[in-house]
């Protein structure tokens, strides 16, 4: 057995906001209407912010897969928030006000919670639990890779580098993509199957999300040098019970990937490649493990510095602290930091806060 998640965020870092409607049309419209058409089961992280963009007839696709059962609505912060950067009332603040725009707009209160860029510390499952949450999605790779729970005595160190080197175009970058290939391949080997008991401030059941799964699907479907969904299918053929995708659905027919563009026609090809039933990621069957997640994110290195580190992040990280109401939401969006952030986007937030400071609507 097998899941899926798609994640959308209409916030997103990278996309200028006079593209929403395109990514709307080019991903949103065309992914969710072939995996309703073919009866495939998901879950849906959509964040509040993005549903009250969405266009009427998109929220009717989506009520109507919830209704059909093939559609998992989880929840996450309302506007995209890293929320381990958050003070414990803000974190609370973007916790409920995802599930009121939820219940409102789509009448599903969710149980499932896939917190952004998978940030996360051990006092986030107290807050889920305490607002009704049975289950947190996490990063899977730094689940395995909390053994030793100060990077400042021990960095994690990226498992697959030279793919992440081909990506930036450092070097020579067939070289680094062929050495990133078997790096990807052997990863693989870390990655164990069902939910597992996370050991936090309150205890909660928690799915992995693995990121190098995810990785050789995108590659597979896209058809990168020396990948196909045939071999990507061949590579995750071991594997069993888990989240076969978890990540953007933006990458699916709107933004390419080094190039690359995948369509909802070769994404689905991997599934069918593996031909394993699909399901909703919460009936994945518990693995028996119990697990301490350290505070991590499912960056390279599992850390939050790409949220905190950049001058403008720490600035924009210091300011926003104190706001409340509205305008806290906009100061809080991760994609003002992002991994690489258009200046509109961080622009929003700096906005957001000095309108706030001046006690502007």
């Amino acid at each position: 057995m097998i899941a899926l998640l798609l994640h959308g965020n209409l916030q997103y870092a990278e996309i200028p906001k006079a593209e929403i409607e395109k990514v709307i049309e080019k991903a949103y419209v065309p992914v969710l209407s072939a995996l309703l058409k073919r009866e495939t089961p998901f879950a849906l992280n959509i964040t509040g912010f993005t549903l009250e963009l969405l266009p009427e007839d998109v929220l009717e696709l989506i009520r109507g897969g919830i209704e059909s059962g093939l559609i998992e609505i989880t929840g996450t912060a309302y506007s995209h928030a890293i929320l381990p950067l958050l003070s414990l009332d803000r974190v609370e603040a973007q916790v409920r006000r995802d599930r009121e725009v939820k219940e409102s707009l789509l009448e599903v209160s969710p149980k499932l919670f896939f917190p952004p860029e998978l940030a996360y510390d051990p006092i986030l499952p107290a807050i889920l639990r305490d607002n009704g949450y049975e289950t947190v999605f996490v990063d899977g790779e730094a689940l395995v890779l909390s053994d030793h729970l100060n990077r400042a005595i021990k960095p994690v160190k990226p498992l697959y580098p030279h793919l992440i080197k081909a990506q930036r175009g450092e070097g020579n970058r067939y070289v680094n993509y062929l050495l990133g290939l078997r790096e990807l391949r052997k990863s693989l080997g870390l990655v164990f199957s069902g939910k597992v008991t996370l050991e936090a401030v309150k205890e909660i059941e928690a799915i992995p999300v693995w990121v190098n799964v995810n990785t050789v699907v995108m590659l597979s479907a896209g058809r990168f040098p020396l990948m196909n969904p045939k071999k990507g299918a061949k590579w995750l053929r071991d594997l069993e019970d888990i989240v076969l995708y978890g990540t953007d659905i933006e990458f699916l027919g709107y933004r390419p990937l080094a190039d690359y563009l995948i369509t909802v026609d070769s994404f689905l090809e991997v599934f069918n490649a593996l031909g394993r039933e699909v399901r909703p990621p919460s009936e994945l069957p518990h693995s028996g493990r119990r697990l301490y997640l350290r505070t991590s994110s499912w960056a390279p290195d599992k850390s939050l510095d790409i949220w905190k580190l950049d001058d403008g992040n720490a600035r924009l990280n210091f300011l926003s602290r104190d706001l409340g109401g509205e305008k806290a939401f906009i100061a809080e969006n991760s994609d003002a930091r992002g991994w690489e952030p258009l200046p509109e986007r961080r622009l929003d937030a700096f906005r957001s806060i000095y309108e706030a400071w001046r006690g502007g609507e």
